[in-house]
C-alpha cells in the first residue's frame, strides 16, 4: 500500500526554536539598522505561524483515498502558508505554480526565461525599499514590447510572468528578476509572430539606462553620478537567456516555472551544530566568492533567512500583456486566443502564487480541499499497488477557543 510520510520538525525550525528568542532580543542592537527597525514585527507574525506548521495540536484533517481496494486513512496537521519561510509549505506553492503556468496560462507557444541582474551598488536601495521591484518589472515588460515592436514595424501583443528573488547563493542579498517571456506576439489578424532574441548585450544596455533613469526619477541618485554609472565599461547589469521552453515541451515549462518560486534555501545545504549554535551552510563552489561552505552562527543565520520575508500584501509574481488578467478574462470571453490552445482557469489555486495574506483561503472551501489532497498524493506519497491514489480530505478538525485559525 502507498504510505503517507510525515514530515518531522524539519533543521530550521529547530533552529528557530533554540534561537529566536535570542534573535528577537538582540534584534534593535544588532539588525534593525540593517534590516530596518520595524521589520521585526513582520518577522514575529511569520515564524510564529511557521513554528506551528505540522503541528498535529493546532488542528487537523482527515485524508481517505477514495480507491475501493485501498480505502486507507490518516490525518494530516495543517500547514501554516508561510512558503517564503516554511520548505514544506513552499513546496505546495511550487507545484501549484507550475501546475497553473503550464497548463492553464502559457501559450503553447515558444518561450524563453530571462534573467535580469543589477550591480552590487544598486541592491541596498531594493532592501530598503521593495516596491521598486514592480517598477523594474514594468521597466522589462516595456523593453521587450517595445523591441517586438521596433522588429515588426507594428504593436504585437506578448506575455511575460516576472518573479522576483531577493536572495542568491548562501543568503546573500541579490535582487534578480527571473522571467518568463513569450518569444514573439501576436498582431491584431491573430497571428503569431515568433522573434527569439540573441544579442542581449544590447538588451542589458537599454535595461540598464532605464533604471538608472528611474532611480534618478526617485531622486534616489544625482543625475551627476547617473552618467558615471552609464559610462562604466562593466556596468554590472546583465541580462542571460540561455534556457530556451519549446512549444512541445512540458517538461520545460514545468521545470522552469518550479525553479521561478524556489526556496531562498535548500534544507539539504544546511547542518545545524546545536552544541555551539552553528549552521554549516554547503554548496557548489562558487568561483567568484572562491569558497563553497559558510558558517553562521545561529543568530545571524536567522536574521539572514529573515530578511528574504516579503512585506505583507506584496506579490512577488507580476503577470503582464496576454498573461496580465485582464487579457485571460478578455480571451475567455472571446476565445481569441483558442487557436494557440489557451485554456481558461477552472480553479482558486493560483490564489498561493501571490502572497496568502492577499487571499484568504478558509478550510470550508472544497476546491480548496481537493486541490491539497491532490498535491499531498504528488508529493508525499510513496508508490505502491495502489495506482489509483485517489484522495479526498474528508474533515477538518474544529480549532479550541483561543487557537489561531490555521489553513490545510
Amino acid at each position: 500500500m502507498p504510505v503517507y510520510v510525515p514530515r518531522d520538525q524539519n533543521v530550521i525550525q529547530k533552529i528557530f526554536q533554540d534561537h529566536f528568542s535570542d534573535f528577537t532580543e538582540q534584534y534593535d542592537d544588532h539588525y534593525a539598522k540593517q534590516y530596518g527597525k520595524y521589520r521585526i514585527i513582520r518577522i514575529k507574525e511569520t515564524v510564529e505561524r511557521f513554528n506551528e506548521c505540522g503541528d498535529y495540536s493546532k488542528g487537523i484533517a482527515q485524508i481517505k483515498c477514495t480507491n475501493p481496494n485501498c480505502l486507507h486513512e490518516y490525518f494530516r496537521p495543517f500547514s501554516c502558508k508561510s512558503w517564503y519561510l516554511c520548505p514544506s509549505c513552499n513546496q505546495k506553492r511550487i507545484q501549484l505554480f507550475a501546475e497553473h503556468l503550464s497548463e492553464n496560462l502559457l501559450l503553447k507557444l515558444p518561450h524563453r526565461q530571462f534573467v535580469f541582474t543589477i550591480p552590487k551598488l544598486l541592491r541596498v536601495y531594493f532592501k530598503n525599499d521593495r516596491t521598486l521591484f514592480e517598477e523594474v518589472s514594468k521597466i522589462i515588460f516595456g523593453i521587450v514590447t517595445d523591441f517586438y515592436k521596433e522588429v515588426t514595424h507594428k504593436p504585437l501583443k506578448t506575455g511575460l510572468v516576472v518573479s522576483h528573488h531577493t536572495f542568491g547563493d548562501m543568503l546573500r542579498f541579490n535582487p534578480h528578476w527571473h522571467c518568463i517571456i513569450l518569444e514573439g506576439g501576436i498582431d491584431e489578424e491573430d497571428s503569431f509572430h515568433h522573434i527569439p532574441i540573441k544579442d542581449t548585450s544590447k538588451l542589458a544596455e537599454v535595461f540598464r539606462r532605464r533604471v538608472i533613469k528611474l532611480f534618478v526619477e526617485k531622486d534616489l541618485l544625482q543625475k551627476s553620478f547617473a552618467m558615471k554609472l552609464i559610462s562604466w565599461k562593466h556596468s554590472g547589469f546583465s541580462v542571460d537567456n540561455s534556457i530556451s521552453i519549446p512549444a512541445s515541451s512540458q517538461k520545460a515549462r514545468v521545470n522552469l516555472s518550479q525553479y521561478s518560486v524556489r526556496h531562498p534555501v535548500s534544507l539539504k545545504k544546511i547542518f545545524y551544530v546545536k552544541e555551539n549554535s552553528t549552521v554549516i551552510y554547503r554548496t557548489k563552489y562558487n568561483a567568484y566568492w572562491g569558497e563553497n561552505i559558510k558558517l553562521f552562527k545561529a543568530v545571524d543565520f536567522i536574521a539572514e533567512l529573515t530578511m528574504h520575508i516579503p512585506p505583507k500584501h506584496k506579490h512577488l509574481i507580476r503577470y503582464y500583456g496576454l498573461y496580465s488578467s485582464r487579457s485571460k478574462g478578455k480571451a475567455n470571453k472571446d476565445g481569441s486566443l483558442a487557436r494557440f490552445t489557451y485554456r481558461p482557469e477552472t480553479s482558486g489555486d493560483v490564489q498561493l502564487v501571490g502572497s496568502p495574506d492577499e487571499y484568504p483561503e478558509t478550510v470550508s472551501n472544497k476546491a480548496s480541499r481537493q486541490s491539497w489532497a491532490r498535491l499531498i498524493q504528488k508529493v508525499r506519497l510513496i508508490p505502491g499497488v495502489c495506482e489509483a491514489n485517489s484522495l479526498v480530505v474528508l474533515a477538518n478538525a474544529k480549532t479550541t477557543p483561543g487557537m489561531p485559525k490555521m489553513r490545510p
